[in-house]
């Protein structure tokens, strides 16, 4: 049957607007919903990763995060005196692999304005002031029943796939009668946001304050904004908390109250929920409705975005590509794991918090359990997808499976002068440092799945060397749309055994 659309997403705050501009940038036809009207007004989101920024570049996009966000010099534990317990510098001019800084302080109000503006250029459907009501599978497609906001009236259209972006209440998920699964991190956190009416005489730099009387975070938000997050103590009240005079207690140590504006205050209850599926049948969750996490890592929106580009591109390659259905099962199985990584990773933060405040609080401050110090700042990294469509169907260290490739610089010094995702193309890539020869089965396959050839000049090589060190490992690599790696060649993995177990993996 020929459905109205080919996608409907319903939710569209950054990763609904994200998911549906990567699918229409593809000529899939999208229908986009939302409740509200306008974007909401304040900042909720601060950060945005290297790997975000690459996802827009995508799109040509990341401007919008680039000239309204601020690069910060580091990220610290530190004690009741404000000295630094343990983190990482940031050096000035310092990229990834994924060739941008590693985070970037924006704010959200400014820049999801300009994605809105996007979202309404494109080619994308838009029904704002729309409530979901029902979703009725009815064979291979969908029924989705709306009710307008503005008259009463109800609507309804057909989707062959629906993608729940509707945040931490998600209508949605609840239809699905997805559970959540709680990862232990369950406290009140007053979070607020300033701005400065003097110049800014802060750090530049993200600081956890492990102090015995309230632990608290500081963040350099884009000037001339910043943001506090105070732990509600035991026996404080909501109410208490978000008095004018209560809050100007708290930030004292900082500035005084007439350098300052509050633009916003609230009590949050910091979760740490993971939902127990991400798809079924064709209705997907992403980003909040997915999956939640204190904010102290800040992935929140970051774990949305690589939820939008997991699964579009998947989405493009069944609906675009023909590709089989069965490719949309690996979204499930890729991001869940990652995605409870990412929270218990941000409660382990706040846990290393609460630890360093109490071994500060006996006078030891070195005496927290190791296993929470391995999750604190610079101690690790985000790490490979670890099964999906890779070779083999798992992550491997020697391949590089289920990490991300490098992407392609031109430097001069420090400063990058170009950046070149772009000869990836955005379909699978065989990249390699000679030319790669193709038996007639492997270049019929490969031209069916619409993949590109890459060889890397020596050049290129020299001037970058997170590159460099990717290919002196290995000679061919073939790449995902979404620049994971889906494995490599060795000396016990020739090209033809990737080529056949990618072909039996993608059933053609």
């Amino acid at each position: 049957m020929k459905t109205d659309c080919d996608v409907v997403v319903v939710g569209l705050g950054p990763a609904g607007t994200l998911t549906s501009l990567l699918l229409s940038d593809s000529s899939i036809k999208v229908i986009g919903i939302d409740k509200e009207k306008e974007i909401y007004s304040l900042p909720r989101a601060v950060t945005i990763d290297d790997e975000g920024l690459r996802t827009l570049q995508r799109l040509n996009l990341e401007n919008i995060y680039l000239e309204n966000g601020t690069a910060i010099e580091g990220a610290y534990f530190l004690d009741d005196k404000l000295q630094k317990l343990s983190g990482m510098d940031v050096p000035a001019n310092f990229l990834t692999s994924n060739g941008w800084m590693p985070n970037l302080m924006f704010h959200q109000p400014f820049t999801d304005a300009l994605l809105r503006e996007e979202l309404l250029k494109s080619s994308c459907f838009i029904k704002l002031e729309t409530e979901l009501i029902e979703i009725v599978p009815i064979e291979n497609y969908y029924i989705v029943k709306t009710l307008n906001l503005t008259n009463g009236k109800e609507d309804s259209f057909t989707a062959k796939y629906v993608v729940g972006a509707d945040g931490a209440s998600s209508k949605v998920r609840n239809l699905m009668e997805f559970d959540q699964e709680d990862l232990d991190y369950d406290k009140n956190w007053l979070v607020v946001d300033v701005k400065l009416k003097v110049e800014n005489t802060l750090p530049t730099f993200a600081a956890q304050i492990c102090d015995p009387k309230r632990i608290c975070t500081y963040i350099p938000a884009h000037l001339p904004f910043r943001r506090w997050e105070f732990i509600l103590l035991e026996g404080e009240s909501k109410e208490e908390m978000l008095k004018e005079t209560k809050i100007q207690k708290l930030i004292s140590p900082w500035l005084r109250p007439n350098e300052y504006e509050i633009i916003r205050a609230a009590v949050y209850r910091f979760h740490s929920l993971l939902t127990t599926r991400f798809k079924k049948g064709n209705c997907f969750v992403i980003g909040d409705a997915a999956h939640q996490n204190p904010p102290f890592m800040g992935q929140g929106m970051m774990s949305g975005y690589r939820d939008a580009l997991n699964l579009s591109w998947k989405l493009i390659s069944v609906i675009i590509n023909s590709l089989p259905k069965e490719l949309l099962e690996s979204y499930e199985e890729e991001r869940k794991p990652h995605s409870r990584f990412v929270v218990d990773g941000s409660a382990a933060i706040g846990k290393l918090m609460s630890a360093y405040a109490e071994a500060i609080a006996k006078g030891n401050p070195s005496d927290v359990p190791q296993e929470l110090v391995d999750r604190g700042y610079g101690s690790f990294s985000l790490p490979p997808l670890e099964k999906g469509l890779f070779y083999k169907g798992y992550s491997d260290s020697d391949s590089m499976a289920g990490s991300l490739f490098p992407q392609p610089l031109t430097m001069e010094g420090t400063m990058c002068k170009e950046r070149l995702d772009s000869l990836l193309g955005k379909g699978f890539c065989v990249v390699s440092t000679e030319e790669v020869e193709l038996m007639p089965y492997q270049k019929k396959f490969y031209k069916i799945i619409n993949a590109n050839f890459l060889v890397i000049e020596k050049s290129m090589l020299n001037e970058n060397p997170w590159l460099n060190n990717v290919m002196s490992k290995n000679d061919i690599y073939i790449l995902r749309p979404d620049r994971h790696i889906f494995g490599s060649t060795s000396d016990k993995i020739t090209f033809e055994d990737l080529t056949e177990d990618l072909r039996e993996r993608l059933s053609l």
